[in-house]
């Protein structure tokens, strides 16, 4: 019995030390990887790419290929499938111990070649990193360009960011309206959609070119995008403001189109899905004739619905606009980069140098503006208020008429009274003290003064 125990602890000793050798072999990459959460690995065999091993919930490689016989990364929700998909070509007998591996420590067997077959490490380039600082950590008259920093991690890197916020700092944007210029600092986000596109086609120096598609697609907005404003001439007060975000052929007969000027621009909206500039970004995911060709591939419908429920706005993809935009991104953004837009804000901006007397001038005609709306608002509500007393008061002597013509009195006894209660009326906010009927005159009843000691 002794014998027995002393063999199950020494096999339970025996796998203890197994567990750790592994984890200390996938620290150093040796045999076994470790892969964080929210990225993807890749293995390779020599200068090849063997094997992408994604550690995002919710995600799996897909069986199907696009236009350029790549894999994608799409959604599963079954975790079971999503785990199978990991696994399907690993050794036989070893499965079940290399998902428990992997859903206890988050590390999965590579090969027994190693290092012929290892993990592969690629340069992300200088810049490949960024951050925004808060503002009140740069200060609230620092210059908008110092908000965006270098990240001081290391730029070799071993797996793909599933979710790569970008921050892009654009000067001296051009409005089409007015010549007018504004500085920019966005916060484009990106989802992973091609692993490895990025990393073996682009060699790890794809945000830099991220970066500059996303600037150009600004650009082209600022140069083409049309407003709705008001029409009218010089009668109209609301003539040329800004009506609407989107020009619409329905309101015609009030609105008509415009190219967006600074004054546009302060009142346009900015933020959400409904931003017009989110919108115009989003439908670069994709081009609409790559979208199409892929649907006649016939063997990608699960890309194809991929990219209609998450990677578009709308419905159906659009045409890349024409220009520098189209000769970067002429498919669209994802079969260029292999990442997808998901999200866009802006994060803050301020005019550029060459616009701050004009962004001043527009400042201060709306504080006068908002003082004279003022002014306006509170002699409408002195002649709503007198108005509403008049009513009252209107209403009043007719209901005072209405009980003498009910109850048969004189029209002239009547008439009398009513006289005699508007007099009375009229003069109760006075310091009258004493009011007399009749063809005397009335007078004002002035205390007297005491009189005054005799002197002693």
């Amino acid at each position: 019995m002794s014998e027995l125990l002393i063999s199950i602890g020494l096999l339970v000793v025996i796998a203890i030390l197994v567990i750790v050798i592994i984890l200390l072999l996938s620290n150093l990459g040796v045999f076994f990887t470790k892969i964080a959460q929210g990225t993807t690995a890749f293995i390779t065999a020599g200068d090849s790419l063997k094997e992408i091993l994604p550690n995002i919930g919710g995600y799996k490689m897909s069986d199907q290929i696009d236009l350029e016989s790549q894999h994608w990364l799409i959604p599963e929700k079954d975790r079971d499938r999503q785990i199978a998909a990991l696994f399907h070509d690993s050794m036989r007998g070893t499965k079940k111990f290399q998902k428990w591996l992997w859903k206890k420590f988050g590390v999965k067997f590579v090969s027994w070649f190693w290092p012929q077959i290892r993990v592969h490490k690629f340069d992300i380039r200088k810049g490949g990193r960024r951050r925004i600082e808060a503002r009140n950590e740069v200060g609230p008259d620092a210059p908008l360009r110092s908000r965006v920093v270098d990240s001081p991690e290391k730029t070799v890197v071993d797996s793909l960011l599933f979710l790569a916020p970008r921050p892009v700092y654009m000067e001296g944007v051009e409005l089409a309206g007015d010549n007018s210029k504004i500085n920019l600092l966005l916060l484009p986000v990106f989802r992973q959609v091609i692993p490895s596109l990025p990393v073996f086609n682009l060699k790890g120096d794809f945000f830099t070119l991220i970066d500059a598609a996303i600037e150009a697609a600004v650009v082209d907005f600022f140069a083409k995008h049309r407003v709705a404003v008001y029409k009218g001439g010089k009668d109209n007060p609301k003539a040329g403001e800004l009506a609407n975000d989107y020009y619409d052929s329905a309101q015609s007969e009030t609105q008509e189109t415009s190219p967006l000027t600074y004054a546009h621009w302060l009142k346009l909206t900015k933020a959400g899905e409904g931003s017009p500039l989110e919108k115009s970004l989003r439908h670069l995911n994709f081009s609409r004739e790559y979208v199409a060709k892929l649907k006649r591939n016939g063997g990608a419908t699960k890309l194809v619905n991929y990219i209609k429920s998450d990677l578009i706005h709308g419905d159906d993809a659009a045409d890349i606009p024409v220009g520098n935009v189209a000769q970067m991104i002429p498919s669209g953004i994802v079969p260029r980069f292999g990442y997808a837009l998901v999200s866009f804000r802006i994060v803050e901006w301020e005019p550029h140098k060459s616009t701050e007397p004009l962004a001043l001038a527009l400042l201060a005609k709306e504080t006068e503006f908002h003082n004279a709306e003022g002014v306006r608002q509170k002699a409408y509500g002195e002649r709503d208020a007198k108005l509403a007393t008049a009513v009252g008061d209107s209403g009043r002597v007719n209901q005072v008429m209405t009980s003498f013509v009910d109850k048969r009195v004189d029209p002239n006894v009547a008439a009398e009274v009513i006289k005699t209660m508007l007099r009375t009326e009229n003069i109760r906010d006075s310091k009258v003290t004493t009011y007399v009927e009749g063809g005397t005159s009335a007078s004002v009843m002035v205390p007297a003064s005491p009189p005054t000691q005799p002197t002693k």
